[in-house]
């Protein structure tokens, strides 16, 4: 839990006040500010629960649902999760061992605020950006850990021994394939 509240620090939620939550579904739920976290007693989550999950978070008040389950999802529940992308973040176990962030080789992601946006957007004339950019997954590591959903745009400091730090955007997007 220690590693999911610094990750909802790093987004700007205030961590103080961790609310258990009582439920049927097979988790051990908490609520901190608007989002509810569930660690599930099972090792898969199946497509129905998805939709259980989206709905307990509505109903207890939150507005994204962060579910960490102990494997890897198939498929089918990454096809199912990106459809739902701006509600729900899975994560398994391994995923959340340390702070991706702080790794020599992970370069800084943010996503860019909405004045930040319409300026990035008129300095380059995109009218389209998800026609006119490059994409970056809503399943990838470092969307997932800065809050990215559909729709964002994320800024990719890069860093190079030549030119110093570089900026590159990517526009989230529910699925990259598509």
């Amino acid at each position: 839990m220690d590693i999911i509240k610094l990750m909802l620090r790093q987004r700007g939620v205030i961590t103080d006040l961790v609310e258990s939550i009582d439920t049927e579904f097979p988790a051990v739920v908490s609520k901190i500010d608007k989002v509810l976290i569930y660690i599930s007693n099972r090792s898969r989550i199946s497509e129905k629960d998805i939709d259980t999950i989206i709905e307990l978070t509505q109903k207890n008040g939150g507005d994204l649902s962060i579910v960490v389950v102990p494997i890897p999802p198939s498929a089918t529940i990454l096809t199912s999760l990106r459809q739902k992308s701006d509600k729900i973040q899975l994560f398994h176990v391994g995923q959340l061992q340390f702070d991706i962030t702080t790794h020599r080789k992970v370069p800084s992601h943010r996503i860019l605020n909405a004045e930040e946006r319409v300026a990035f957007m008129e300095k380059f004339h995109i009218l389209d950006p998800s026609t006119q950019m490059p994409m970056i997954d809503s399943q990838d590591m470092m969307a997932k850990w800065i809050g990215a959903k559909p729709g964002d745009i994320v800024e990719i400091m890069r860093k190079s021994e030549t030119a110093g730090s570089t900026p590159y955007y990517r526009h989230c997007v529910a699925d990259v394939t598509l």
